[in-house]
């Protein structure tokens, strides 16, 4: 009667143990991200990062379309030429940005706030570990 009841304690020791490890590594597991990702109280929020992002965009096109348009404007002055290629690729990209521009002005604010929450949203969930990169299939969870 002593032995089967050594062997049950041991049994139950033993599924103990097997429990609280694949408790342990599920929790690892579920704060891997929080490991890789440093607190920084000195950075400004996600809510101001991407608000800052989204009321820099307009001048960083404005900017990326006139230093295109003085590289054209060198080209046709004869003062840098460019090849071929690189002058139809620029007057392409030229005609993008504008394009680009036009729709940001057209934007009403009200999906343009609305695109802002969810970039915040996206980037929360991230932080919170709810996209994970899968190695197996090389791509996100």
């Amino acid at each position: 009667m002593t032995m089967s009841l050594r062997k049950i304690a041991t049994m139950a020791t033993a599924a103990a143990a097997v429990l609280s490890q694949a408790v342990a590594q599920e929790e690892q597991e579920r704060n891997f991200h929080k490991r890789h990702i440093p607190h920084r109280p000195d950075r400004p929020s996600i809510r101001e990062q991407v608000t800052q992002k989204h009321a820099n965009r307009r001048h960083h096109l404005q900017r990326h379309l006139s230093q295109l348009q003085s590289t054209i404007s060198e080209h046709t002055s004869g003062r840098n030429l460019l090849s071929d290629e690189d002058y139809d690729r620029h007057l392409k990209f030229v005609q993008g940005l504008h394009r680009k521009l036009a729709a940001l002005e057209d934007k009403d604010p009200r999906i343009a706030q609305l695109e802002i929450e969810e970039e915040i949203e996206l980037h929360e969930k991230m932080l919170e570990g709810e996209f994970l990169w899968d190695m197996e299939r090389g791509s996100w969870c």
